[in-house]
């Protein structure tokens, strides 16, 4: 838990405003466990906020846990700091740390539990007080939420804290919804069981849809908690949230999921970066069009419109399209004396979009694609703007290095440079859509 919270104490110190929701079932089953309490069948918040008994060992448990968090957050706010200040740094988003949790932040209305005619003490978020959580985060207060709401005639429910942490997503236009889990990861099955680093929405959904269809996790409890996180992200998504995410609890997780380009869990997004996708015969004309420029000063080789169109059905092409209008393209060119090595070529970007970190997300784009096709180094040639390829990871290198058939056909009136980046160990930030996906756990 220490870890975790470091992690999440760094990204507020870093700029981040986050709101924490923490879980209780896990500590109520705890502490009937401790007091030989014991029940029939499997225990879920259903069935504890069915029982009134358990108000009161909710209620300590909500106190004791915010006393906890308070208690690491604010001494490694205090290290943090202070690591700051030893390194002449004492400039920082947050001047200073304090966590903020009240019960008053939400109210509910009755909810019957599962399987009962009762209401028992389960309630449904209806209203989450935005202002009060926007003035404590514009403060600098870290706000931390435990599922314990007030209903209008002023009794306490039990509320899901994963229903909890959604209707704040939604309600407060989040820019990320965060779900962290027991160790479940998604992946792709086709490829070695790399995990699944990000899924457009309808996959998701196509995804949660198919499970339910199929019953295909019916029994298994694990991947039961990833679909149920999959419908929240849908949800709060649909809801004006950008983003959501799915990681483990792992120190060191959250950090490279949000400040790294390969990440560590799967990312769920309304749309995969303003629509790259694989190019088709109807791009081929709008691919041309943005090539020309770079063609004209002799950046870039002249291509036919066969040439492009022939790129397109073998499925070499990319292209990054805003409506209809195209804003960059690049192909990967496989080669089968080198099964493992491509040629990035015809990258480019609109004028328009240059300086804005567009051609940095189209090479990411197209990292990953190479990386699932099984593909672990890209080349590429050129004569111009051989700094900003050295920049994200290219590696000067020598013609005997490429692939012999590529070798032959080097052009060498061109005097083109040949730069190389090996992709095992740096996976991009965005990947394919996926239809056959898979959800396991950690080792």
């Amino acid at each position: 838990l220490e870890g975790l919270l470091g992690d999440i104490t760094l990204c507020a110190l870093l700029g981040v405003r986050p709101v924490l929701v923490v879980s209780l079932e896990g500590r109520l089953l705890g502490r009937l466990d401790a007091e030989g309490v014991s029940s029939e069948g499997p225990c879920s918040l259903d069935r504890l906020a069915a029982d009134a008994s358990m108000l009161r060992l909710a209620k300590e448990e909500a106190g004791a846990v915010t006393a906890e968090l308070e208690g690491i957050l604010s001494r490694l706010g205090s290290t943090w700091r202070e690591r700051r200040r030893a390194c002449g740094n004492e400039q920082s988003h947050m001047e200073s740390f304090s966590v903020y949790s009240s019960s008053q932040l939400f109210s509910t209305v009755p909810q019957k539990a599962k399987d009962s005619s009762e209401e028992g003490l389960l309630g449904k978020v209806v209203k989450v007080d935005e202002a009060q959580i926007n003035r404590r985060l514009l403060d600098h207060d870290m706000v931390c939420m435990v599922p314990l709401g007030i209903g209008s005639g002023g009794d306490v429910r039990c509320v899901r804290s994963e229903d909890l942490a959604t209707e704040v997503a939604k309600q407060l236009q989040a820019a990320k919804l965060v779900f962290f889990t027991k160790g479940q990861r998604i992946v792709d099955v086709r490829r070695r069981q790399h995990v699944v680093a990000a899924l457009q929405v309808k996959d998701a959904a196509s995804f949660v849809k198919h499970a339910a269809e199929t019953q295909r996790f019916a029994s298994d409890e694990q991947a039961q908690d990833i679909l149920l996180y999959l419908e929240l992200l849908i949800a709060a998504l649909a809801h004006g949230t950008r983003r959501g995410h799915l990681i483990d609890t792992t120190q060191g997780a959250l950090l490279q999921e949000l400040y790294t380009t390969d990440g560590r869990g799967t990312l769920i997004s309304q749309d995969l970066y303003d629509g790259i996708r694989l190019a088709d015969s109807s791009d081929v004309a709008g691919i041309l069009e943005v090539i020309e420029p770079l063609v004209q000063k002799k950046l870039l080789r002249r291509r036919s419109g066969y040439e492009v169109e022939s790129a397109c059905r073998r499925r070499e092409m990319f292209v990054w399209k805003r409506d209809d209008t195209t804003l960059g393209c690049a192909s990967v060119q496989c080669f089968e004396d080198s099964p493992d090595m491509a040629e990035l070529g015809c990258f480019v970007v609109s004028p328009e979009c240059r300086g804005k970190g567009h051609g940095t997300v189209l090479l990411a784009y197209v990292e990953r694609v190479a990386l699932l096709q099984g593909l672990r180094t890209l080349f590429l040639l050129t004569t111009q703007t051989m700094q900003w390829f050295v920049e994200r990871g290219f590696c000067e290198a020598t013609l005997d290095e490429l692939p012999e058939s590529k070798q032959r056909s080097y052009d060498l009136g061109r005097s083109s440079k040949i730069y190389v980046k090996r992709l095992d160990s740096l996976p991009s930030e965005v990947m394919e859509r996926f239809s056959f996906v898979e959800v396991d756990t950690l080792d």
